[in-house]
């Protein structure tokens, strides 16, 4: 037999592996919305803010940022609308009550599409059910510095309150959710003023939804606009001690919008309070010999509170700090004889604002003197800062 008529035997070679399956880059998303379903409208959407604020810290650091978190932002809602999972349309769901309006709009139609195609709804649920404000309240500290909001929303019989701390000028500094205790919001309120004694005011007073969004919506908008701070990316880190704005801030947007219609616009301060203000304070008992230096203070912080939006004698340490050195050590070039006569001046208009707003006068003037040298040693360092220095382009004394 010739070797060619022998049969031949096919190789043992390796059998054809399977390719191995590609994990979706959305897996851990949908394995951690899948946890959601059984839980609260309230839970989810705490879920999406974090999120939300971690696509957007991501994307800050690209020069287009606002076009780099919009395409991953459309890409994670165009991928999810393509899962016909129940994670996926939880995930929508959640994410449909965070961002901005056209963005909860876009959200809501994905996640709709694929309802439409019979993939199940979350436990917490309800087609149509909108936060609708319900009462709110405010607690502040002596001087009005720290500014703590409360307000509640109903929805789907369900009672959910977002707390804010914030300070005038700096914007907020926290922001918590809550499932809305059966005393009330101000008992939130209550327990905060009773576990950090002499820390606020015991006055909780009440606010409007207008009185809210006047206060609030600048605070988002400062936050978006600023960017993330040093702490931003460690307050993402699951940490319950690290309360950073950018956990919630995604959240807050969305309900503080529906607090007032879309053509709401807040009541702006005239211009004219400017003049009132520094006039009253000439008037008053201030005690400066240099009358127009006394002129020229007044003049930079009454115009910066009338610039923000805030009544010229609503002036704590912290936002008395602030403008004196965004308003003064980094755009005006004071002469020694002025700077020297700064503390008295300062000094004389914290005591003219305890005056102007009516507060508890012994306790206000004994913090604000207890206050003034630290804010005095923060415009100075400022002032020294050659940085700043290279910015001014303005004089103290017209």
């Amino acid at each position: 037999m010739s070797p060619q008529s022998k049969s031949r035997k096919k190789k043992q070679g390796k059998a054809p592996g399977r390719r191995p399956q590609q994990q979706s880059p959305y897996a851990p998303l949908l394995e951690s919305a899948a946890a959601l379903r059984s839980e609260s409208w309230l839970l989810a959407e705490s879920w999406a803010s974090e999120l939300f604020g971690t696509l957007w810290l991501g994307a800050w650091r690209f020069e287009d940022w606002s076009d780099a978190f919009a395409s991953e932002y459309g890409r994670m809602i165009e991928a999810l609308g393509g899962i016909e999972r129940p994670e996926a349309l939880t995930a929508l769901r959640a994410l449909a009550g965070v961002g901005n309006g056209d963005l909860r709009a876009l959200v809501t139609g994905v996640a709709n599409e694929l309802a439409a195609r019979g993939v199940a709804e979350p436990d917490w649920y309800t087609a149509g059910a909108v936060p609708v404000f319900r009462d709110a309240f405010l607690v502040t500290n002596l001087l009005g510095d720290v500014e703590v909001i409360a307000f509640t929303q109903d929805r789907a019989g369900v009672a959910e309150t977002m707390m804010f701390m914030r300070q005038p000028v700096l914007g907020a500094t926290s922001i918590e959710l809550f499932s809305t205790p059966d005393e009330g919001t101000s008992a939130l309120l209550e327990d905060m003023i009773s576990s950090t004694p002499q820390a606020f005011r015991n006055v909780i007073t009440p606010l409007t939804a207008e009185q809210v969004f006047d206060r609030l919506w600048p605070d988002v908008d400062q936050f978006w606009t600023d960017g993330p701070d040093e702490e931003a990316e460690e307050g993402l880190l699951g940490d319950e001690e690290a309360l950073h704005p950018v956990q919630l801030m995604a959240l807050a947007e969305a309900r503080v919008s529906l607090l007032v219609p879309d053509d709401y616009e807040i009541p702006a301060i005239s211009p004219k309070r400017t003049d009132e203000v520094v006039e009253a304070f000439l008037a008053s008992q201030h005690g400066i010999a240099d009358v127009e230096a006394a002129r020229a203070f007044a003049r930079v912080v009454a115009s910066a509170a009338v610039e923000q939006n805030r009544d010229p004698v609503a002036y704590g340490p912290a936002s008395l700090t602030a403008v004196l050195i965004m308003n003064l050590a980094a755009r005006l070039h004071i002469s020694d004889e002025d700077l020297a006569l700064l503390p008295e001046i300062a000094r004389a208009w914290a005591h003219f604002t305890v005056e102007a707003r009516d507060l508890p006068r012994a306790e206000a003037l004994e913090e604000w003197d207890e206050e003034l040298p630290t804010v005095l040693a923060e415009f100075s360092e400022a002032y020294a800062d050659p940085e700043l220095a290279a910015e001014r382009d303005g004089q103290f004394r017209e």
